[in-house]
């Protein structure tokens, strides 16, 4: 890795597909942070950005014009930076909230994970970081059914909670649909089908480590032995899910949908 921040990205489409798995992986790596979850609050920066863009290409140029020739007493209403500032600022915003303090805990390599940034997210951030890596981790809708039953279980989880998951595994399984065959998108973008994952820990980790320019040794492989399901140790290990068939009727007809069926066999899981 050089010297400059380039972000890793760990995206994956709602909760229980494996992404903080991954982000427990890559944070092994000593130089590594991965930060968590934010809420998806970043979409809002890069669209400003990207309007801002638009803005200074069209309405402010007329302004930088007038401002060159009449100086304050040109028409400089919509005056506005050129667009290398734009990214500037949209860097420093990134950089101040995940870069540096990264570097304070002595990590300079970082980046983060979140369940609700589409393949277009991931393109205005590498607009803004040439070398951004992304793992794109994805599961079989059914089996993130079946853990999110268990879910509900509990008070801070709800079945809205349930539908708003499989929410955004449709729609960010859906943008990275044929990702694998751009060679512009696969050479920034790596695809994780977490039953893979799961099934080849060794080659995965490994071939997550060559796609983020890292040391697979200094990778802790002993994720793999603890799984993390709730804050505090390491939640519940003897977690009995359900097999699909003995779920509610009403949580199963979740995956009756078309466009799911449809997103679902792109990635090779066959819900008929």
């Amino acid at each position: 890795m050089t010297g400059e921040p380039v972000p890793l990205l760990v995206l994956a489409g709602g909760q229980r597909c494996g992404s903080t798995l991954v982000q427990r992986l890559l944070c092994s790596h000593p130089r590594v942070m991965i930060w968590g979850e934010h809420g998806g609050e970043l979409r809002p920066i890069l669209a400003a950005a990207e309007r801002l863009r638009i803005w200074t290409d069209q309405d402010a140029t007329y302004a930088r014009d007038e401002l060159a020739a009449w100086g304050y007493q040109g028409f400089i209403a919509n005056l506005t930076p050129e667009c290398p500032w734009i990214d500037d600022a949209c860097r420093a915003f990134v950089e101040t909230l995940f870069a540096k303090p990264a570097l304070e805990l002595g990590r300079p390599i970082w980046g983060f994970k979140e369940l609700r940034y589409t393949l277009s997210h991931a393109l205005l951030l590498r607009a803004l970081y040439p070398g951004l890596r992304v793992i794109h981790i994805v599961r079989d809708p059914r089996d993130v059914l079946r853990s999110l039953e268990d879910w509900e279980h509990h008070p801070h989880w709800t079945r809205r909670n349930t539908e708003g998951a499989l929410r955004y595994w449709l729609a960010v399984a859906n943008s990275f649909i044929g990702s694998n065959a751009d060679p512009i998108v696969r050479s920034f973008v790596l695809r994780v089908r977490y039953e893979d994952l799961i099934a080849d820990t060794r080659g995965w980790s490994a071939a997550i480590a060559d796609h983020c320019a890292l040391d697979a040794q200094s990778l802790d492989h002993r994720v793999f032995d603890k799984w993390v399901h709730s804050p505090g140790g390491y939640g519940p290990l003897d977690r009995n899910l359900l097999d699909w068939s003995a779920l509610p009727a009403s949580l199963r007809a979740l995956a009756d949908d078309e466009d799911l069926h449809m997103v679902a066999s792109a990635y090779g899981y066959d819900l008929s």
